[in-house]
């Protein structure tokens, strides 16, 4: 019983041969822990034991401990543990929403109702969310009811240090909706802790309960359906994740029609609309040089059109800096630093026409999601291809084929989506292609610039060049051949 983590390997073995002899000795000693428990601490001793590894236990030993979850607790590790057993086994739901049902209405302390709501909403939430609701409309202390949903959210769902142990019949669409609901009015987004950048710190209850109301949220969205969908537009109207304007930016919008970012997600829209801007006026626009941008074939020179274009318009709004390196030695395209706030985005660059399909897919992930955004401060990134017209096709890693640019674009983002649970600390990604050859000129004639352009910044090799040259010229006393006029 004192073995140091868990019980001794032999142990389940002995209770499958003997097993009211070992049940009798567990409850024995389970119940003379709870016996003499005090208000803080953790006894770490067969309760714990039988909570965390007893998992063959469970299903003889949870009906015997019923009495002792119905006494007075006052330790909550112990109440935790008992819950925890008891819920993980197979006794019916209804005996324990008897039990918290009657615990959660009755107390009134802050440390307990909240595991007791979180066991009741567990095994019956169509009863125990609306008494939740009502105990909370019946506080007038908004410090109360903070720490009142902290507390109980963390015990449904769980945290960093601490698992929801709590009966899942509460994962329903409705269900998980009118608990978003709920929590966002009392733990509120505009309140959240945002260690982004700041450093190495430790964790509180505050990170855990805003994590665990997101992760409500996330159910929501990876459902299929119409039901999730509808959810979705309700929480959002009623719980919008932008940011109120401030009425400098309201100032601002009255007159330029553009708001300066104010955080790194609003950076992010913003780059992309400019991005968005300049892939249209290429594309569309009566002035475009398109044509003239086919002729160019390397990157750094698309780098810097790219940059000068975005920094000639920023209005103060951000910042490209110029060749910026990272500390590995890597250099992205194109970073957008905001004003205000330290959030870059990052964006990759790339000519189709230069890179087979898999690596264009293998430079998205690696080097954008991988490299680029590994930093904490930043978590979106646009990455943006440019089409001269020379390429007709591209291998996909899947095994098919993009026949046009508008499919590789679209393949680019689609494989985003399949690789972003790979990647939980970049929320989004957005792909942009610009096709050149929408007010260029067509895939030969690109292909013929570039031959030409090629052949005229061919140095001659030393001393013959001028040899050939002289040779080709008629002497002063001679007319020019036909062929030389030709």
């Amino acid at each position: 019983m004192q073995e140091l983590n868990g019980f001794p390997v032999w142990l389940p073995l002995l209770h499958k041969a003997f097993p009211s002899q070992v049940l009798d000795i567990l409850l024995r000693e389970i119940k003379y822990e709870l016996s003499s428990e005090t208000a803080t601490g953790d006894s770490h001793y067969a309760l714990a034991d039988v909570a965390w590894r007893g998992d063959w236990l469970w299903d003889q030993i949870a009906p015997a401990l019923l009495p002792e979850l119905r006494a007075k607790r006052v330790n909550t590790r112990n109440l935790g543990h008992l819950l925890a057993i008891i819920n993980q086994s197979s006794v019916a739901d209804k005996v324990i929403a008897a039990i918290a049902s009657r615990k959660a209405n009755a107390t009134r302390n802050l440390i307990f109702a909240p595991i007791w709501f979180a066991a009741w909403v567990g095994v019956d939430p169509a009863a125990a969310i609306p008494a939740l609701v009502a105990r909370f409309a019946g506080m007038d202390d908004p410090v109360q009811q903070t720490k009142l949903a902290l507390a109980f959210i963390v015990a449904l769902v769980g945290g960093r240090s601490q698992e929801g142990r709590a009966r899942k019949a509460f994962r329903t669409v409705e269900h998980m909706k009118s608990l978003y609901l709920l929590m966002a009015r009392y733990i509120r987004q505009q309140d959240d802790i945002d260690r982004a950048g700041k450093g190495v710190y430790s964790p509180g209850s505050r990170d855990d309960a805003q994590d665990a109301r997101n992760a409500l949220m996330a159910f929501i969205e990876e459902t299929p359906g119409k039901e999730a969908f509808l959810s979705l537009l309700e929480m959002g109207r009623a719980h919008p994740d932008v940011d109120a304007w401030t009425p400098s930016q309201v100032q601002e919008f009255t007159k330029s029609l553009v708001a300066t970012p104010a955080n790194h997600r609003e950076l992010w829209y913003h780059a992309v609309d400019k991005l968005d801007a300049l892939k249209h006026d290429l594309e569309n626009g009566d002035s475009s040089i398109a044509s003239i941008l086919q002729a160019v074939d390397q990157e750094t020179e698309f780098r810097k059109f790219l940059g000068g274009w975005c920094r000639d318009r920023a209005a103060g709004r951000y910042v490209i800096p110029q060749e910026e390196e990272l500390a590995d030695a890597k250099r992205p395209d194109l970073r957008f630093l905001g004003v205000g706030f330290d959030a870059p985005v990052p964006a990759e660059l790339k000519l189709a026409d230069n890179w087979t399909g898999p690596h264009l897919f293998e430079r998205l992930e690696i080097r954008l999601c991988g490299d680029y955004l590994r930093d904490v401060r930043s978590s979106r990134g646009i990455f943006v291809i440019v089409y001269l017209g020379t390429k007709s096709y591209w291998e996909l890693p899947n095994g098919h084929r993009a026949d046009t640019f508008e499919m590789l674009t679209d393949e680019l983002q689609r494989h985003w989506m399949l690789i972003s649970n790979d990647y939980p600390g970049v929320e989004d990604i957005r792909v942009i292609g610009i096709d050149l050859t929408r007010r260029g000129i067509d895939t030969k004639a690109a292909k013929k610039g570039k031959e030409v352009a090629k052949s005229v910044a061919k140095p001659p090799k030393p001393g013959t060049g001028r040899r050939k040259a002289d040779a080709s010229l008629p002497s002063s006393d001679e007319a020019p051949s036909s062929q030389t006029r030709a």
